[in-house]
């Protein structure tokens, strides 16, 4: 497995959140460049801590700033991270920073509707998502990259359970079932930074 000693795993979480503040492109809100080093890394980082260990293949859908997906990258560099957006400037700057940083990631620019019916379709052992859309439109969007036994984590606000309800009757269409709801997951990150996440998996 490969492994970073923990000071350069921090001094590259720092210098990512720095590069995210100096871009042009407005990557995240203002509110969310205050709160890089606080919040938004440490979340995706506590997101890092939550995947299933080992190696394997993650696609993270809807990357934009590269939260979670550069962050993972970063943390779990066992793992071959791909990054998916459809608007070009983000995924310019994704493809810049992991330059940058020297973190190995592959960047697609793209629809995951469009992308899903390519060659990545199926060839996923783990997908993340972060506020991309309510779980009814999403899962159609994310399931579908999974191998079998595959698993899907949603990053999801505080309305989870809702989407979840109204989501139920596709888990069966998708072939897909509900693994764990943030109320089954401890809190983890610092200051409990607690992403609300939600595990599901692609029937095998």
């Amino acid at each position: 497995m490969i492994t970073e000693s923990a000071p350069v795993v921090a001094d590259r979480l720092e210098r990512f959140a720095q590069l995210v503040a100096d871009s042009p492109h407005n990557l995240v809100s203002k509110r969310a460049r205050a709160e890089l080093l606080t919040r938004h890394v440490p979340e995706a980082v506590a997101v890092a801590t939550l995947l299933p260990q080992g190696t394997g293949r993650l696609l993270d859908v809807g990357s934009g700033g590269g939260f979670p997906g550069m962050v993972i990258a970063i943390v779990r560099p066992e793992l071959q991270v791909h990054l998916l957006d459809a608007t070009a400037k983000k995924t310019a700057f994704l493809r810049s920073a992991s330059a940058a940083l020297g973190v190995d990631v592959t960047v697609h620019t793209g629809r995951a509707e469009e992308l899903v019916r390519t060659e990545l379709g199926g060839s996923f052992d783990l997908v993340t998502a972060r506020a991309v859309a309510p779980l009814a439109r999403l899962l159609p969007w994310t399931i579908p990259f999974l191998r079998p036994g595959g698993v899907l984590c949603a990053i999801k606000g505080e309305r989870w359970e809702e989407e979840l309800e109204a989501a139920a009757s596709l888990l069966g269409r998708l072939g897909a079932r509900l693994l764990a709801t943030p109320d089954d997951l401890p809190e983890s990150g610092p200051d409990a930074v607690a992403p609300r996440v939600l595990l599901l998996s692609r029937a095998r």
